[in-house]
């Protein structure tokens, strides 16, 4: 098994366990209720191919399944698994009324060209028919996708399906093809109100230094959003490495640096390892906005930080979190830290059923609410039952799994 499925079963095993629930509804926790193993015939960089991949659909007791679709060469079924697992447990805490859905297609994404996409997209709507749908599984942009590919699918899988229109088939679109623009740096505000919450309920100062592993379009938002609520960036890191200011660096240089095809690394500041990001000193906070399972025993043995913000998909492993829980450093985890861009998707979603257009203020007042609320619930949770964050999280995330499966069908 991979560290993000033994992470991700880690979690459900961890809730179920402190809630006492039955063997049999563990089982059922831990299985997805279905899982779609496909090989797609593309034509890429001139060439036939057949790439493989899958779509994992962990529980719709709550509606339909929602999850991104990536593109990666080292993405595997257990990998889309553990991600479907906890996209169940990040909709439920978020009140949402989706199940847990995730897809992964094994290809480099940064070799693909408009027309591989674009072939990738539509084998994909064939592959899919009747496997997903408005009301049976929602796609979304992940790792190695974005909005074009979101709307190439969409109207692929119109035409396959002989639908009217595919805009409630996926979220995170261009405007043009149904997408809103809250849905655009969703993850980031939501994250900050994750933040907020933590802060306050670990006497973390509002201006405390921030150390933000990841500088993609989520690290870079959430940095930027960050500085305006008065905190200062001491470290980031992007593929190339990372760079550390103790009083703070400039997040506007950063921000021109990637803008103009460079890295963070360009800039003028003490250059560190991308997991040296993750251990720096005078950072309270430090934020895994990149990879999964960066965060291993070692890491976690050596983060100096109060609090860690895992705006990534299952950015620490399980020994990792055993570690960080000994040293009594408090996590908020994935489930509740980064459930914006699903909550922005679940408006894009709305809108497109409905046909119409989204209220965008409405909109973000909703994300910041359901996040605040959920991670304000955790944190209760988390301290009348003595128990951690994550644990926490997962328990209110299974009661509410648990109820939608009882429930009259």
């Amino acid at each position: 098994m991979t560290p993000l499925i033994i992470a991700a079963r880690g979690a459900v095993k961890a809730g179920a366990h402190h809630l006492r629930v039955s063997e049999s509804d563990l089982d059922r926790l831990l299985n997805p209720e279905r899982e779609v193993a496909f090989r797609l015939p593309v034509r890429i960089n001139g060439e036939n191919r057949f790439l493989s991949g899958w779509r994992v659909q962990h529980s719709r007791a709550l509606g339909p399944g929602k999850g991104g679709m990536r593109y990666a060469a080292g993405v595997n079924r257990d990998e889309v698994t553990g991600l479907a697992t906890l996209m169940t447990l990040k909709n439920a805490l978020a009140s949402l009324p989706y199940g847990g859905a995730k897809g992964g297609v094994a290809v480099s994404a940064g070799r693909l060209d408009a027309g591989d996409r674009e072939s990738i997209a539509e084998a994909l709507a064939h592959a899919l028919t009747g496997v997903v749908g408005p009301h049976t599984d929602i796609l979304g942009p992940d790792v190695g996708t974005g909005s074009a590919d979101m709307d190439r699918f969409a109207s692929a899988w119109a035409d396959v399906a002989d639908a009217e229109s595919g805009r409630a088939v996926a979220t995170g679109k261009s405007p043009d093809a149904g997408g809103i623009k809250l849905r655009t740096g969703a993850t980031a505000r939501g994250c900050l109100q994750a933040i907020r919450v933590a802060r306050e309920r670990a006497g973390i100062s509002s201006d405390a230094g921030v150390a933000i592993q990841g500088f993609g379009s989520v690290g870079r938002e959430l940095a930027e959003l960050l500085v305006d609520d008065g905190h200062s960036i001491v470290a980031v890191s992007d593929s190339s490495g990372g760079v550390h200011d103790p009083d703070g660096l400039d997040v506007n240089r950063l921000v021109k640096a990637k803008e103009d095809g460079g890295s963070v690394t360009d800039v003028d500041a003490d250059r560190i390892s991308s997991v040296g990001v993750l251990t720096v000193d005078g950072a309270a906070i430090v934020v895994p906005a990149a990879l999964q399972a960066v965060i291993d025993v070692d890491v976690a043995e050596n983060i100096r930080a109060d609090l860690v913000v895992e705006a990534a998909n299952g950015p620490t492993t399980l020994d990792g979190m055993r570690r960080l829980d000994r040293r009594g450093i408090a996590v908020v985890p994935d489930m509740a830290a980064n459930a914006g861009g699903v909550i922005g998707s679940y408006h894009e979603w709305c809108a497109a059923l409905e046909k119409r257009d989204c209220d965008g203020q409405r909109a973000e007042e909703d994300l910041c609410e359901r996040v605040a609320q959920s991670n304000v619930d955790m944190w209760d949770r988390a301290e009348k039952d003595q128990i951690d964050l994550r644990t926490a999280a997962s328990a209110i995330a299974i009661e509410r799994v648990l109820d939608g499966m009882r429930a009259p069908r």
